[in-house]
């Protein structure tokens, strides 16, 4: 069905650069006006269950954020990968399915009011408008999660099981005391990342989307996880530096850093001299430190899909700048899941689906720049 709906979207026409343009310099003005429509609406306790209205407006400004970089991209495929995924996400909380075509009616409506250029307001209505006829598909790949599934390594390991269950129930001296029994040597961090941590963090992450943990869960698990690899991070510090300087960072707005800080231990524990900068960098400091330490590459995370054109635009200024123009750029995380080919679209060099991707691409990289 995923595949029928990609082909059906791919259909409407392009949205055009200023149609996307005019659609962000209008957000805040269609958020105030559909967040008004629904709050007024007589149906919406119905609409959206127990939850707060502060949790609805927060939905209508994901979307907005989520549809900008949408129509930025021209990328329908993900806008049918992603819509499900909300349905089911927000469904498990109690919203109704049909709080989403009457959230899609009012942002039509507000479109109507704030898009004066018919061509801008046009193509933009079209994607709503199909989104709005595909409701009841939507509702069935939500329920199916047909090509929802993170990906990730083996679930089957019983020091993963083992390490989730300390998670969920946020014993961090449980986990701590794991790692202290069970990581000695480079290679058993290698596993413990790519096979325990990863795969536990994606199960967390599909718990969340069902419902099944609370964000100050999933929060936790998350905080955890920082503790333990912050713990295991002092054996493996002495590494010998045999290549090139490399940055690291999550990206500018990107407040998700587990998947770039295992990136960033497996280039040390590789032999490459990391500099680590963790969530949310700004884009110009991240230039300037480009300028003083003129890195061999640099690995960016994106987790979030909204902030895929905040990291575009970060791209865009590293290729800008003649100081900076040569370094690589290495892009990855759970924001191009299902659509690996986005890195394309952004400007890098290269994708890494995970961490173990991202060490095999820097040592291509080294060799080749070395030949």
């Amino acid at each position: 069905m995923i595949e029928e709906l990609i082909s059906s979207c791919l259909q409407l026409p392009k949205v055009s650069k200023e149609a996307a343009d005019a659609y962000v310099l209008a957000s805040e003005r269609l958020l105030k006006l559909v967040n008004e429509q629904m709050e007024d609406d007589p149906r919406v306790r119905e609409l959206i269950g127990h939850n707060s209205v502060e949790l609805m407006r927060e939905n209508h400004r994901n979307h907005v954020r989520f549809m900008a970089t949408v129509f930025s991209f021209n990328s329908f495929e993900l806008l049918v990968k992603t819509v499900p995924w909300v349905y089911r996400a927000y469904h498990a909380r109690g919203f109704q399915y049909d709080y989403f075509p009457a959230e899609l009616i009012a942002w039509q409506i507000a479109l109507h009011e704030c898009l004066d250029q018919p061509a801008d307001r046009n193509g933009i209505l079209a994607v709503y408008s199909w989104m709005v006829q595909h409701h009841n598909q939507m509702i069935k790949l939500s329920i199916s999660g047909e090509g929802l599934a993170f990906s990730s390594r083996s679930e089957a390991d019983e020091m993963q099981q083992v390490f989730l269950l300390l998670l969920l129930h946020g014993d961090v001296k449980g986990c701590l005391k794991l790692v202290d029994q069970n990581i000695k040597t480079a290679d058993e961090l290698r596993f413990f990342y790519l096979d325990v941590v990863w795969p536990a963090m994606c199960k967390i992450g599909q718990m969340w989307e069902s419902n099944q943990i609370s964000v100050a869960e999933e929060h936790l698990a998350s905080a955890i996880v920082g503790r333990v690899m912050a713990a295991l991070y002092p054996r493996f510090a002495n590494f010998d530096v045999s290549k090139g300087r490399v940055l690291v960072s999550a990206g500018p707005n990107e407040f998700h850093e587990i998947g770039a800080r295992m990136v960033a231990d497996l280039l040390e524990l590789d032999g490459w001299d990391v500099t680590y900068l963790g969530a949310n960098t700004p884009t110009m400091d991240m230039v300037e430190l480009l300028k003083k330490q003129k890195p061999f590459f640099v690995a960016i995370s994106v987790a979030t899909l909204f902030n895929l054109d905040n990291v575009r635009q970060a791209i865009s200024i590293i290729r800008q700048d003649q100081e900076t123009s040569a370094i690589k750029i290495l892009v990855g995380g759970l924001a191009f899941s299902g659509m690996p080919e986005l890195w394309q679209e952004i400007g890098a060099d290269g994708y890494a689906g995970d961490a173990e991707s991202a060490v095999e691409i820097s040592d291509k990289w080294w060799t080749e720049g070395n030949k």
